[in-house]
């Protein structure tokens, strides 16, 4: 009995103690309470969670159900964007005349379109929860998703894209552009009773793998009447040419890309774009998956001023779709065009006469600082970059052993002989070298003393008595080497830095610094390999060609420009004296002159031209046989128009020096024809 009533007393004690707790519970269910929460969770976009503290039956009264709402709720702020949420200012208040709660919160919503302030009202009533509770509920309206809306309008957001500035050559042509395609695609629903076959049947006509077709069709969004994109077709690409053709499933639609006219002879200044990574939406929020951006060249170093600003429209509409109010609207502001110096036909030739050989060609008015051309070879096909390219185009590229994607005008090399212009013109400064001064020299090879051990600076002209001139035309070692050791190395090398040394160029595309050397020139062989463009001196073939500038602007070295502006006038730089550069652009004319000269195969009627042979040595120790690079810098001398920089690699056993300079010459003949001709 007395265990009876134990049991008894501890149910009434439990049944007690749920009354109090759930008494108490719908007592701390404060509208206060609910309204904070509902503020958190909707600032905090747990869309879910803010939910549980609407009215179930004003949900239903909308016919929402608390997951079909959360949906909603989803899907309209991940459409415009937005990233945050955050409160301006609350306030809750009980109106005494109705009897009722009522709140206001404004909040600010950063969106794709910028900063969107909204003011929402919530009233509050109780709510049966079960279990005969009742507690504060937020009464739920349209109104709440963005104020304004009513039962049945929706939310819909347009993005305007802006159109990506064209970048254009001196004479307005583009390099880089926007244009419509085809983007070829597949009705899964049309493939016909056997998918597999059809597949085949449409990788061997596009010369598409089998897999790229399986794995688009494969993805999870794909349902039998939606447009599979599998490739972008070629620009030249027209749908006719596969009018008629049993060719099942296949559809096309019209797609705006990044194009490159000038394809290969200009993706390495240009660059391209790919589509956007991860990494990128992690760095800058005003992209947003899909989107393109810069990935080389100038079309990445330019990125910011070439695309724009997207724009858009986020507002609301009723049932039918007719615009009841704009929440938002920002129009897109298009990229800004770039104009470039650089001169597309000289590019193109350039390229053309180039492409069969590992090298680069810079060409520059030496007069204005204008770089006019600035070509790579090998190079690659930038438009496949965009469109995508097959297994078998990435290989070829990525497996050609003289790295079509490694940019040579920007790299840097030992000039070779072209250095002797600029040791002439130290030795002319410093008074160590003058016109009459000859030295005596005999056979092929030289060394200062026993002190050099096995060592020793060769040339390839036995000529018993050297001058300047001659040295310079006939492109003799030991004249300058001799001529740089009687200098010394301090002087030597306080002159050589002035020559674009000391300081980089304000140019948008990278240079790799040039040297003299690692670490200064310490010992004498050193500064003898120096004074003829070997030891450690390396240039990159945009630098060489600016030291060239002086010879041809009386003293002074023109900085180089690739952006058209021609307004500003050109930067120049005091290096030696008029009458220093007058006597090495004489020395620099003889070399083309003169039939036993190093770049006599460039003389032409149409101009008298200056120039200077050079090829580089590549080996670890003396007595070695190294691969050879080949240069060749000209210039026109009665009116300044164009300086050429060529670099070829490995010219040995090809006529080394003159294979470059019958590469250039057809070239810088038709740009002086056309200059006459203008």
């Amino acid at each position: 009995m007395k265990k009876g009533l134990g049991v008894l007393l501890i149910m009434i004690i439990v049944l007690g103690s749920v009354l109090i707790w759930n008494f108490y519970r719908v007592e701390q269910t404060t509208p206060e309470q609910v309204f904070n929460n509902y503020i958190n969770q909707f600032t905090e976009q747990n869309f879910d969670d803010m939910l549980q503290y609407a009215s179930i039956e004003e949900l239903e009264n909308y016919n929402y159900t608390r997951k079909s709402l959360t949906e909603k709720y989803q899907g309209i702020f991940s459409g415009i964007d937005a990233s945050s949420i955050s409160v301006l200012k609350k306030e809750l208040h009980y109106d005494e005349e109705n009897s009722a709660y009522k709140g206001r919160f404004t909040v600010m919503i950063k969106t794709f379109l910028g900063d969107i302030e909204s003011a929402y009202e919530a009233d509050f009533l109780k709510e049966d929860t079960g279990n005969n509770r009742k507690e504060w509920r937020v009464k739920w309206n349209p109104s709440m998703i963005f104020p304004g809306m009513e039962k049945g309008d929706k939310v819909n957001v347009r993005t305007f894209l802006p159109k990506r500035g064209v970048i254009l050559d001196k004479y307005g042509f583009p390099l880089a552009m926007d244009t419509e395609v085809y983007e070829m695609g597949i009705i899964p629903g049309k493939l016909g009773s056997s998918k597999e076959e059809s597949i085949k049947k449409l990788s061997d006509y596009f010369d598409i793998p089998q897999e790229t077709f399986i794995k688009a069709l494969d993805q999870k969004w794909v349902t039998d009447d939606v447009f599979v994109p599998i490739a972008t077709m070629p620009v030249e690409f027209h749908t006719e040419s596969v009018a008629g053709k049993d060719l099942p499933g296949i559809s096309f639609q019209r797609k705006k890309i990044r194009y490159y006219p000038e394809k290969e002879s200009s993706a390495h200044l240009i660059g391209y774009v790919k589509e956007v990574t991860l990494e990128d939406l992690q760095k800058d929020s005003e992209y947003t998956s899909g989107d393109y951006i810069g990935n080389s060249g100038l079309e990445e170093v330019y990125e910011k001023q070439l695309r724009g600003k997207k724009g858009g429209i986020i507002q609301i509409q009723d049932e039918l779709g007719k615009q009841k109010s704009i929440i938002k609207k920002v129009n897109a502001i298009d990229g800004e065009n770039i104009s470039l110096t650089i001169d597309s036909t000289l590019q193109s030739e350039m390229y053309e006469a180039m492409k069969q050989d590992a090298g680069a060609v810079t060409a520059m008015n030496p007069i204005t600082g204008e770089l006019l051309a600035l070509v790579s070879s090998p190079s690659f096909d930038p438009n496949l970059m965009v469109s995508g390219m097959t297994v078998e185009q990435w290989q070829a590229y990525s497996e050609d052993p003289e790295l079509p994607f490694l940019n040579r005008f920007t790299s840097l090399y030992a000039p070779g002989s072209t250095f002797k212009a600029i040791t002439a013109a130290i030795g002319l400064t410093a008074g160590t070298t003058y016109p009459e001064k000859r030295r005596e020299i005999s056979g092929l090879r030289w060394k200062k003393d026993n002190s050099w051990g096995g060592y020793y600076v060769t040339r390839v002209k036995d000529v018993p008595s050297v001058n300047m001139i001659d040295a310079i035309a006939y492109s003799d070692n030991i004249y300058f080497a001799q001529e740089a050791l009687e200098m010394g190395a301090d002087v030597f090398e306080k002159h050589a830095l002035a020559f674009g040394f000391k300081e980089g160029f304000s140019l948008p595309i990278y240079l790799k610094q040039s040297q003299l050397s690692n670490n200064g020139i310490r010992n004498e062989i050193l500064l003898a390999d120096s004074a003829y463009g070997q030891g450690e001196v390396l240039m990159s073939p945009v630098h060489l060609g600016v030291a060239f500038t002086p010879f041809i602007n009386g003293g002074d070295m023109v900085m180089p420009v690739l952006i058209d502006n021609n307004e500003k006038a050109p930067e120049r730089k005091p290096i030696i004296s008029n009458d220093v550069a007058d006597r090495v652009k004489e020395a620099l004319i003889q070399v083309v002159e003169r039939e036993e000269g190093t770049a006599h195969n460039l003389k032409t009627t149409k101009e008298i031209l200056g120039a200077k042979t050079g090829t580089a040595e590549l080996k670890t120790k003396k007595g070695e046989d190294g691969l050879e690079n080949g240069f060749t810098v000209v210039f026109d001398t009665n009116s300044p128009s164009i300086l050429i920089t060529a670099l070829v690699e490995d010219v040995k056993n090809r006529g080394e020096s003159h294979y470059v300079t019958a590469k250039i010459k057809p070239i810088l003949d038709h740009y002086l024809t056309r200059k006459e001709s203008n």
